[in-house]
């Protein structure tokens, strides 16, 4: 199983990459009482188990300082034990996305028309659908109403950086334009930056059309359309036109789901003949923060379960850290960390300090004359 940028396909980029939380400042740390509703959740699949020595709190990379979440061991584990085993029915997949009853098959229509490239788009689109679904159950629930949406995914929604600085999530995504030029502009990652941006903006105008007439029908926003008139029984219903104005929340919405994939999203192998793999959000595993040298190993044990253990031996109290490729890779440029995932490995000061001191990650020095 390995770590890759989800838009690969649609921005031809092959290589995988490392996860790290960025240290920001501004955002607030996340309640620990979603972080254990979340192992809560996992833990109710069908052969889901999370150790009870494994928990979550602020990571010791910044900790609540930056709202950074990592995985801890509260008791001694011996090398070989396991830490947490799962089955694909407890990831997001595009299965999900598929079977969604309410935008499944406009879901299966774009994967038709746009092939491969169109993975991530359909990922994201049904992130953000169930988040803006989520927001409105949240609402009514407040009103004294009951919840209407079924949220499957809900309580590890809830834990997921659809914000900036969200457990420490930075992101090109979350800047604004002008940003962007002011601080990026004449640098290695700028065109990378804009690149990804532009996609996702147009990745937004499609999701639109398919998103947001659910969530206004979610809003009540169209209880209140004018009446069609009489139509005799043999007259078909005329087809309701889409509005191509977006929602309120949805581009937020989506663009905090594109980061969200391109951050923690897994390529993970399920075929051996034919070497294909499916793009995943893992719940719990995807908490833990990235090393150099980990401390967890994790694959397929059996058909599609998924069986995380300690490499070595882990003492009470230590962070759990995961790889999810060696630093030392050269196909990966730092930049491109940076404009892909929101970090650069090893960095642990604000990177926007870093790129207005033109640091040489960003900018190439001129040759000596």
């Amino acid at each position: 199983m390995t770590f890759v940028p989800p838009l690969a396909t649609a921005l031809h980029i092959t290589s995988s990459a490392t996860r790290t939380q960025l240290y920001a400042t501004g955002g607030e740390a996340d309640s620990v009482q979603r972080y254990d509703d979340l192992v809560k959740w996992f833990s109710s699949y069908d052969k889901a188990f999370v150790s009870p020595k494994f928990e979550i709190r602020p990571s010791t990379r910044g900790g609540l300082e930056t709202g950074g979440y990592g995985a801890f061991a509260k008791e001694d584990i011996a090398k070989n034990d396991v830490i947490l085993t799962f089955t694909r029915e407890a990831c997001v997949t595009l299965d999900d996305a598929f079977a969604d009853k309410d935008c499944g098959e406009a879901f299966k229509k774009l994967a038709e028309q746009a092939g491969p490239g169109a993975d991530t788009v359909i990922l994201a689109g049904y992130l953000a659908k169930e988040y803006l679904l989520m927001q409105e159950n949240d609402k009514r629930e407040k009103e004294g109403e009951k919840a209407t949406n079924d949220i499957k995914f809900g309580a590890y929604l809830r834990t997921l950086p659809w914000e900036r600085y969200v457990n420490a999530q930075e992101h090109v995504l979350f800047w604004e334009d002008d940003y962007v030029d002011n601080l990026l502009k004449g640098s290695l990652a700028y065109e990378d930056a804009v690149e990804i941006r532009s996609t996702v903006k147009y990745a937004t105008k499609i999701l639109n059309g398919i998103i947001s007439p659910v969530v206004s029908k979610a809003r009540g926003d169209d209880e209140n359309e004018e009446d069609e008139g009489y139509r005799f029984p043999w007259q078909p219903k005329p087809e309701k036109e889409v509005s191509d104005e977006m929602i309120d929340g949805l581009e937020e919405a989506v663009r905090g789901a594109f980061v969200i994939c391109l951050s923690r999203s897994y390529a993970t192998l399920v075929d051996i003949d034919s070497l294909k793999e499916e793009e995943r959000l893992q719940p719990v595993l995807d908490m833990l923060q990235h090393s150099n040298t980990p401390n967890i190993n994790h694959g397929n044990a059996v058909g599609e379960m998924i069986e995380v253990k300690a490499s070595v031996d882990i003492k009470k109290g230590d962070e759990l850290f995961n790889q999810y490729k060696g630093e030392e890779d050269e196909n990966m440029p730092y930049h491109k960390f940076f404009t892909r995932f929101g970090f650069v490995p090893g960095v642990e000061e604000p990177l926007a300090d870093m790129i207005a001191e033109r640091s040489t990650i960003f900018f190439p020095q001129r040759a000596a004359i």
